[in-house]
């Protein structure tokens, strides 16, 4: 194919690639930045649900293992929706035994402050997993993909016909400027769902957060 371009023509693409790789980016990663704090959140507020429990059975004098394995069958149930290996509706199922388990706190006698803060605690949890559900499930402006995906392609087929000053920079120039924003289309794409852990046959992506707050608590709970 010959060259029926300069690289300074070419600058316009350039600069609007630029400019929504970089709207991307900043609306993905300030998702990913909260997404960070979302599991040790959620980790947090089931351990305390579990120790909050069993402080007000010990204060009655209340012996009930099946609080605990309760309790901890939620908590599985939240490992394996990590995983992806159930669905959004079945964790919803397991996770409503909580309610459940709070009501049947109080009818054997657990006093009210102490319900009132496993009240509290399994709202942080709905609030924290409703959260990671609407992030997982959503991309970020579909349509700024189908721009985003198109103005690359542009730029990639534009730098194979441009002509450049120097031979050695019609090679070295195109292959760096492909390499970089092609890296950063994938990197977009990825750091979109921070919790693609059940994605690639169970074995996510480097961009995935880090959710083993969740699962030490889990192991904690038997």
């Amino acid at each position: 194919m010959s060259e029926v371009a300069t690289f300074a023509e070419i600058g316009s693409v350039i600069t609007g690639v630029t400019l929504i790789l970089g709207f991307m980016l900043g609306g993905v990663m300030a998702d990913y930045k909260e997404s960070e704090r979302l599991p040790a959140s959620l980790a947090v507020a089931l351990s305390g649900f579990a120790a909050t429990a069993s402080a007000g059975m010990t204060v009655k004098d209340i012996s009930d293992p099946t609080v605990q394995q309760r309790i901890a069958r939620v908590g599985q149930a939240m490992s394996e929706w990590f995983l992806g290996r159930i669905s959004d509706d079945e964790l919803w199922q397991r996770h409503s035994d909580v309610s459940q388990l709070i009501i049947d706190l109080e009818r054997q006698g657990v006093a009210t402050h102490y319900l009132s803060r496993l009240m509290v605690l399994n709202g942080e949890m709905t609030n924290v997993l409703n959260r990671i559900a609407v992030i997982r499930n959503t991309s970020f402006v579909q349509s700024g993909y189908v721009l985003m995906m198109f103005l690359v392609v542009t730029l990639q087929a534009s730098l194979a016909v441009v002509t450049f000053p120097s031979p050695i920079m019609s090679w070295i120039a195109p292959s760096v400027l492909s390499l970089a924003y092609g890296y950063l289309l994938l990197l977009v794409r990825d750091l979109d769902n921070p919790f693609g852990h059940g994605e690639n046959n169970g074995q996510g992506s480097g961009a995935d957060v880090d959710i083993r707050p969740v699962l030490l608590a889990v192991q904690q709970l038997g």
